[in-house]
């Protein structure tokens, strides 16, 4: 992408311009002014209705930490400590870091094998906004931030929800 200030040419989905800092996410180039592409970009993450994370302390086991995840049905937990949010502990790290490893889930702490600093969002963030994040950073759960604290959590699963109900037609 070329930064409209300085025309540097920066790799897709880059936040910032490598040469001169110019915030690109917030670039207006080209941006559709109807149909869907013009929702995403209109649309927050608000509008995805995020649901309540899944939240476990550092010193949680493994164990506890994956017997929450399928009692709720996710595919991660928020690792939180004195209202900061810590880490992230999903399904691939279950398996890259637990299951691969052979970690013995009842006594392996999740501080060990989660993903440490997460990517986040605002819920004020637009959809194209989280779908660009996620894409960039392989990343298919994201934490939600509001006023500095964990208010929920997005997903693939409720990003291709969101996509279906508003690119398909209903019959």
């Amino acid at each position: 992408m070329k930064c409209p200030q300085c025309y540097q040419e920066n790799f897709p989905g880059e936040d910032y311009c490598v040469n001169c800092g110019f915030a690109l996410m917030d670039a207006d180039l080209n941006k559709p002014k109807k149909g869907f592409g013009a929702l995403i970009l209109s649309d927050t993450v608000e509008k995805l209705a995020p649901p309540e994370p899944l939240i476990v302390k550092p010193d949680s086991t493994v164990k506890e930490a994956v017997e929450l995840m399928i009692k709720h049905g996710h595919g991660s937990v928020l690792v939180v400590e004195n209202e900061e949010l810590i880490g992230i502990f999903t399904e691939r790290d279950l398996l890259k870091r637990v299951v691969n490893v052979r970690l013995d889930v009842s006594v392996a702490k999740i501080s060990e094998v989660m993903t440490g600093e997460p990517q986040s969002l605002s819920d004020s963030d637009s959809i194209a906004y989280a779908l660009n994040r996620m894409a960039v950073h392989s990343i298919r759960h994201v934490p939600i931030m509001s006023n500095n604290k964990v208010s929920g959590f997005i997903s693939v699963r409720g990003m291709l929800k969101y996509i279906s109900e508003h690119t398909l037609e209903r019959t």
